[in-house]
């Protein structure tokens, strides 16, 4: 099946039955208590959230559903909970199409800020928020949801960073545009970036850091190419110990200020996460060690 993608507001009931099973195939979920029911997103429509439906040639491949957060403190934000695309539609550019209208969206009401949750082991949407969408984050969570059974996150713990996706910013225009590329490992390296977790040359998975000690305004975390497959290949002993090591140095490396920005590869192909120790305005403003101008 060929076409462009459509995206808009999701409202009506049957729609919103249909967004359920997007999702349940999305995550590879048989325990549909870890799917969000049809009658709190007819909840969220109602009052304050906004749910949107992706579509090629009239059927419903891809669906996010949110609300909008207005704390005592703070910017006001938008909290966008899920977003995903049915099996058989990924990578195909469906995600990116729900993310552009919910930025639209949300600017559309005078909000500037989405934030949601990810896990970092999964490397093509690390690379998805970091490198295509511009989103930063600053804040890392053990276990968040506590343990799920789907197929995705069986095992592995729940451990999540948490996205800020400042929609006005100049990171962000730069990304979506794709004016703004990644660089590479090799890059980062001759600009003096230090890795604070390599990727292990003769074992599956890398062994938890000690604390770091900062080594430059620059740190580079390993994370595997796909998880799912260390764990098919390795066993979920190996996969547990990235989740292990990659949750020592991010934590620790969050602690002390570093916000992660970008995704990278070497030239073997593997994946690093790329965080900096600078202010987050020079970060919105895309004002990053490898970028000039």
């Amino acid at each position: 099946m060929s076409g462009e993608v459509e995206v808009r507001v999701l409202r009506d009931p049957r729609e919103l039955e249909e967004a359920v099973e997007v999702h349940a195939s999305a995550w590879g979920s048989r325990d549909y208590r870890e799917v969000a029911p049809a009658h709190l997103l007819r909840g969220l429509v109602d009052n304050g959230g906004l749910v949107l439906g992706a579509f090629i040639e009239g059927r419903m491949v891809g669906a996010s559903y949110g609300w909008f957060v207005h704390p005592e403190r703070g910017e006001p934000y938008f909290y966008s909970h899920a977003t995903g695309v049915a099996e058989g539609f990924k990578y195909r550019g469906v995600g990116f199409a729900l993310k552009a209208r919910q930025r639209e969206e949300v600017l559309g009401r005078g909000v500037r800020l989405i934030k949601w949750t990810w896990d970092p082991l999964q490397s093509l949407n690390s690379r998805f928020n970091l490198a295509k969408l511009g989103a930063v984050f600053r804040e890392y969570h053990v276990n968040y949801y506590g343990e799920m059974t789907d197929e995705i996150n069986r095992g592995l713990g729940s451990d999540r960073v948490k996205a800020e996706w400042w929609l006005d910013s100049r990171l962000v225009s730069l990304r979506l545009s794709g004016e703004l590329k990644s660089p590479s490992y090799e890059a980062l390296a001759s600009l003096g970036a230090w890795t604070a977790l390599p990727h292990p040359e003769d074992s599956p998975a890398p062994r938890e850091p000690g604390e770091l000690e900062p080594l430059g305004d620059v740190a580079l975390v390993a994370i595997p190419v796909s998880v799912g497959e260390v764990r098919e290949r390795y066993g979920l002993r190996a996969a547990v110990a990235w989740r292990r090591a990659t949750r020592a140095a991010l934590r620790s490396l969050v602690s002390q200020g570093y916000i992660g920005v970008d995704y990278a590869r070497d030239r073997k192909g593997r994946p690093y996460l790329v965080l900096v120790k600078k202010p987050l305005r020079d970060v919105l403003e895309a004002r990053l060690p490898w970028i000039h101008g």
